[in-house]
């Protein structure tokens, strides 16, 4: 499956700040998950509000209200994702 640029780069963004020892497992299911996402929606391309979706999914229920901090600190608007995160 093809990702474009700005879903590859949140992607890595997001890796960036997920701990090192959980980074290479966290890459796959996010990849999976965005990639399953797409496919689902007739996409042949992974783009920006997949990876959001993909990142909210895989997200532990007990991490998810900080998401929105780190979605300001990516440049993006939480309030976008509101649907996503509740």
């Amino acid at each position: 499956m093809n990702w474009n640029d700005a879903a590859q780069d949140l992607l890595n963004q997001i890796l960036s700040q997920t701990p090192r020892p959980v980074r290479g497992q966290t890459e796959a299911q996010l990849q999976g998950a965005a990639e399953a996402l797409a496919e689902q929606d007739g996409k042949n391309r992974v783009g920006v509000e997949t990876v959001i979706a993909a990142w909210v999914e895989v997200t532990p229920e007990t991490l998810r209200p900080d998401l929105p901090r780190l979605m300001e600190s990516f440049g993006l608007d939480p309030e976008e994702y509101r649907h996503l995160l509740e």
